[in-house]
């Protein structure tokens, strides 16, 4: 293996870690075959969908791209996707180049970037790998030679392997996301604490009751609470989840109280160790969760969740909502500035279409159900 086949290997296996993702692959794969543009289809255009195509070394088709007669209309037509699986093939073997040149798709589609060779391969397996890469060069250039097919052949199976990375990351990111959504919508505080117990994240709850001056702050990157001796018992736990977490214990939970200036307990903490990471962690990483619930805080259920799990209306919504954060029927009916006489109707609307008869059973069904997710 000489020293560009080695180079070319350890680009595409940096190429699902590095940021903008394949961008320094696909540049290394251009310069290296001499090629004048890189095109990774990651996935294919359909008429659901415009695909993610990435492209590097084509003017006006830099980067990530969708906003093109090619993804737009023509990726069904293109006569060069229904080639072999797993092998290079070039555009002048699988056609006559007489005819195409003289077709609506290259006119629109490969001739405005100055595309006329192109090396291109279909990467499959299974069900895990649905991709496509092509290398291409403008007219009067010469071809992809053997030589050049040989190397790309040699590179399939890198290529493959880095795109299962790709696709596995994608997945976790994306299981993240939806996490870090879930978690920021959630009626409790969370905070996320590194290995030194300081603060690198809290969902919006958490950042609201940080600044209600409720008993909880933030000093020198750490949680404090308002009394001293409250903060030691809050550092002792945080200590005991560390070595919890070292130990593999992830169902240890120790829980206190909080209280205000005013000796009044006002929150509940919990705190939690996440599960230990394969890989080495780094101080901005999380590795302790704390729970804060507060009796007072307000549900957020938006009105089309609410809606969409019971069947109410808008003026319904408000009004469920308005009592799940402990108004009373009167104090409901005063915020929303309609008369007792329609908040009663409202309710009993409600009460039917929910199937409960209290308001205590009602707050209960709304703050278990997703709709504060939603």
């Amino acid at each position: 293996m000489d020293q560009r086949e080695q180079e070319l290997i350890e680009a595409i296996y940096e190429a699902p870690l590095t940021e903008p993702v394949w961008s320094h692959c696909l540049k290394t794969l251009r310069l290296s075959l001499n090629a004048q543009g890189a095109v990774l289809l990651l996935r294919l255009p359909s008429e659901q969908e415009r695909g993610v195509i990435l492209a590097d070394g084509i003017p006006g088709l830099e980067g990530e791209i969708g906003d093109n007669p090619y993804s737009k209309q023509f990726y069904s037509m293109d006569p060069f996707v229904n080639i072999p699986d797993n092998i290079t093939v070039t555009l002048d073997e699988h056609l006559d180049m007489d005819d195409l040149v003289t077709s609506e798709f290259y006119q629109l589609s490969l001739e405005p970037f100055g595309i006329y060779h192109i090396a291109g391969i279909e990467l499959t397996s299974g069900g895990d790998i649905d991709a496509s890469l092509r290398l291409t060069r403008h007219k009067g250039e010469p071809g992809f030679n053997q030589e050049e097919r040989e190397l790309l052949n040699r590179l399939i199976p890198h290529l493959k392997r880095a795109l299962r990375i790709h696709s596995r990351l994608e997945s976790v990111s994306s299981e993240k996301e939806l996490y870090a959504q879930a978690v920021s919508q959630l009626a409790v505080a969370t905070y996320f604490l590194n290995d030194k117990g300081h603060l690198i994240e809290a969902n919006p709850m958490g950042e609201r009751l940080l600044e209600a001056d409720r008993g909880l702050s933030i000093s020198a990157g750490k949680l404090v609470l308002e009394r001293s001796v409250d903060t030691q018992k809050l550092k002792t736990a945080i200590d005991a989840a560390l070595k919890a977490r070292l130990r593999g214990d992830t169902v240890f939970a120790q829980a206190m109280p909080v209280y205000d200036h005013s000796g009044d307990c006002q929150l509940g903490l919990t705190v939690r160790p996440l599960a230990i990471k394969r890989h080495r962690e780094t101080d901005n990483e999380a590795v302790i969760a704390i729970f804060v619930s507060d009796a007072n805080a307000r549900v957020e259920a938006p009105q089309t969740s609410l809606t969409q799990l019971f069947g109410l209306t808008p003026a319904e919504s408000r009004l469920a909502t308005a009592l799940a954060n402990g108004l009373s029927l009167d104090d409901a009916s005063a915020s929303l500035h309609i008369s007792r006489n329609t908040a009663r109707a409202h309710l009993r609307s409600i009460f039917s279409k929910t199937g409960v008869n209290q308001q205590t059973q009602l707050v209960s069904l709304i703050l278990k159900s997703v709709a504060p997710l939603g």
